[in-house]
This record gives structure tokens, C-alpha cells and sequence, in this order.
């Protein structure tokens, strides 16, 4: 009877395994890559998952097709909460080519510094350089999750659609007319990282990162 109890548990145990090796052992790569995201949250991260219609309504149909693929894609690895939030903003260098793309942004960028001085000075609302989304979408899209169980890798004219669609949104929803609102904005999303995840907002202090 004894053996009869320690093998009916033997059987039992390993009927189990395959079920928590195949929960803990298949987790795909964005599955992971958002684990990661969630257990170490930005300020980007409390804000919106989406724009609105009515801050869509004036973007060109090639733009607001860059904004669908960003909510498919980046949001295998991340809520699309934390590109739209980003106080990265690239200078707009136009319909240019890539070779000519550097110096039209620096060119812009010089601009801007001597018109509005104060976008400068808040790290924690604005970063503006040159290129800072280039690099950025470059290297989400080679993580090894990136857009996997979005119907396989991401192309790259999806990452530049997404990329065109980053910069001209950084223009008109963080800039100009709508500084002081972006501003505003930023100061919420920093303000509730610090309240709900104090051990991570003094992380992204120290790292000058908020």
C-alpha cells in the first residue's frame, strides 16, 4: 500500500512538471523585454497609451500611419505609453536625405536654443537633440522581442515610419503652442513616479534619466 501511495505521488509529480516548465520556459522574448519594462517604469509609463482623435485630426496619412505601427509594434515590449510620454524630441530636418539629415537638425537645434532658451534648462520635460530618435527606434527594433508575435520581425520601413512619426509628433505636441501644456503634462507623470515608486524615481534622479 505504501509503494502503491509513493508511486501514485511519482506519477502525480511528473504529470505537473511539463505544465510549470512550459509556463516558466516558454515566455517569449517580448514577454520578457515587458516584464522588464513594467518592473522598471519611467515617468513616460503613467501617462496615456494612445493619442486622441482630436490630436490626430491635422497629422498627413503617412504620419498617422507610423503612429499604428508604433501602438502594433512597441507595444511588444512596452506599453505605447512610453514613446508617447518620452521627453525625447528630435529637430525636424524635413523631407531630407540621410546624408543631409545631420546638419539640417543641428542647424534647427542651434535655432531653437536661441529662441527658447527654457527648453533647455528641464531635463525631466524636454531632451532635444539631434538624432535622439533615429538612435532610439534603431535600437528597439533589434531587441530580440521586437514586433515577434506581431507577425515576425520588424521591417524597416515600419521602424522609419514609426521614427517620422515620433519626430513630427515631438514638434507639435511638446513644442510651440503647446510647451506650456507638455511641460504641465511631464510634471504630473514625474510627480506620480515619485509618489508610487519612490525607490525608482530617486534611481532616475541620481542618473539624471526622469
Amino acid at each position: 500500500m505504501k509503494n502503491m501511495k509513493t508511486l501514485l505521488i511519482l506519477c502525480l509529480a511528473l504529470i505537473a512538471l511539463p505544465s510549470f516548465a512550459a509556463d516558466g520556459a516558454k515566455k517569449s522574448a517580448a514577454e520578457l523585454e515587458k516584464e522588464k519594462a513594467l518592473a522598471n517604469p519611467y515617468p513616460n509609463d503613467f501617462g496615456p497609451d494612445h493619442l486622441s482623435e482630436e490630436q490626430l485630426k491635422d497629422y498627413p496619412a503617412d504620419i498617422k500611419e507610423g503612429y499604428k505601427d508604433l501602438l502594433t509594434r512597441c507595444a511588444q515590449c512596452h506599453t505605447p505609453s512610453r514613446p508617447l510620454n518620452s521627453r525625447f524630441v528630435e529637430p525636424e530636418a524635413g523631407k531630407v536625405t540621410p546624408a543631409d539629415r545631420d546638419a539640417k537638425e543641428a542647424a534647427a537645434l542651434a535655432k531653437m536654443k536661441g529662441e527658447h532658451e527654457e527648453w533647455f534648462k528641464d531635463g525631466s520635460t524636454w531632451q532635444i537633440e539631434a538624432g535622439i530618435w533615429n538612435r532610439y527606434v534603431k535600437r528597439m527594433m533589434n531587441k530580440p522581442g521586437c514586433g515577434v508575435s506581431a507577425g515576425g520581425k520588424m521591417t524597416n520601413a515600419e521602424a522609419k515610419k514609426i521614427y517620422e512619426f515620433l519626430v513630427y509628433d515631438g514638434q507639435r505636441r511638446k513644442l510651440g503652442e503647446n510647451a506650456a501644456k507638455w511641460k504641465e503634462h511631464r510634471a504630473k507623470l514625474v510627480e506620480k513616479l515619485k509618489t508610487e515608486k519612490p525607490t525608482r524615481y530617486e534611481e532616475l534622479k541620481k542618473d539624471n534619466d526622469l
